[in-house]
């Protein structure tokens, strides 16, 4: 019985304790979801191309201030997308570096292999899922008669926007992806996707491009008439890495003047040229023919075609 209030006391402290215990507990666990966010990131470091599935997330809870408000905090928002630039186990996946692509072809659409290279690849940066620019340049200036006094010498043009590049394979037959952890990106958007293209894991042999007739034709006759080069738009805009291949205009204007056939006079066009679709034969390292005199000669195409008489 000489026991019993020392028992009591205890068992109140005992109890004191925890009640403090507890509300500390509380109070941490409700300040901690005050400043922390759920969201998610990769099980492992993905490849540029690869397409999201669900055994590839993860769901943590981070830091509020450590969240980047353009990456989505739902597995389900992200399942099926591709992967533009790496994205290492640590990151959250963030908007820019992902893209709503098609890699399969529609009813009126068909696969379509072409040899390439590191150049045509624009220094081997081409990866799977991309949209590219195609371009031809001339060996000669392609001599074009709008209508002024002289002819315009063109060195190179572009004949195809957005194509989709459904695989990038070396000689041995694997895929070219980009190499490194990328754990620790403090860069800026630009300059992250330049480094993690600038360390690819083989030379490109093979491109895989999605068609239509009409671009495959373009893409053949360009191939025919000069050498072909890609070109890589800016990746960190979703315009830029979106959409369906297509001829342009300059391509679909040259070609109704017959250009891409041989010729020895100026293809005539009834209209200026685009600006952006072209580039001057002094840009691209050609020396165009001398300006014909006008001095009593005929002027123009005319000129042009006494001058190649001689």
């Amino acid at each position: 019985m000489l026991h019993k209030p020392w028992m009591v006391g205890a068992l109140g402290a005992l109890l004191m304790t925890g009640s403090v215990a507890g509300y500390w507990y509380f109070m941490k666990h409700t300040e901690i979801s005050l400043h922390t966010i759920e969201t998610v990131k990769p099980v492992r470091l993905l490849h540029s191309g690869e397409a999201i599935d669900a055994t590839m997330l993860r769901v943590v809870r981070i830091a509020q201030a450590a969240h980047d408000p353009r990456a989505s905090t739902d597995p389900q928002r992200l399942i099926g997308r591709r992967v533009v630039i790496p994205i290492s186990s640590e990151e959250e996946l963030s908007d820019w570096k992902l893209a709503d692509i098609r890699v399969t072809p529609l009813p009126a659409e068909r696969y379509f292999s072409f040899k390439t290279d590191t150049v045509m690849n624009v220094n081997n940066m081409v990866r799977r899922g991309d949209r590219v620019d195609v371009w031809v340049e001339f060996d000669k200036p392609l001599m074009v008669d709008t209508g002024s006094l002289q002819p315009t010498g063109i060195g190179a043009i572009k004949i195809i926007e957005r194509l989709p590049v459904t695989s990038v394979k070396t000689a041995e037959g694997a895929e070219v992806v980009d190499t490194g952890t990328m754990e620790a990106i403090v860069l800026s958007d630009k300059t992250s996707l330049q480094e993690a293209r600038a360390r690819p894991s083989g030379k490109p042999e093979t491109n895989t491009y999605i068609m239509s007739d009409e671009v495959y034709e373009a893409f053949v006759l360009g191939k025919i008439a000069g050498n072909i080069k890609l070109a890589l738009p800016d990746l960190t805009s979703r315009e830029e890495r979106e959409g369906e291949g297509k001829v342009t205009e300059l391509f679909t204007l040259l070609k109704g003047a017959d250009a891409f056939s041989v010729k020895k006079e100026p293809v005539r066009v009834g209209s200026e040229l685009p600006g952006s679709q072209t580039r001057p034969a002094e840009a691209a390292g050609q020396t165009s023919p001398p300006a014909p005199e006008t001095t009593g000669k005929p002027a123009g195409t005319e000129a042009f075609r006494e001058e190649n008489k001689r």
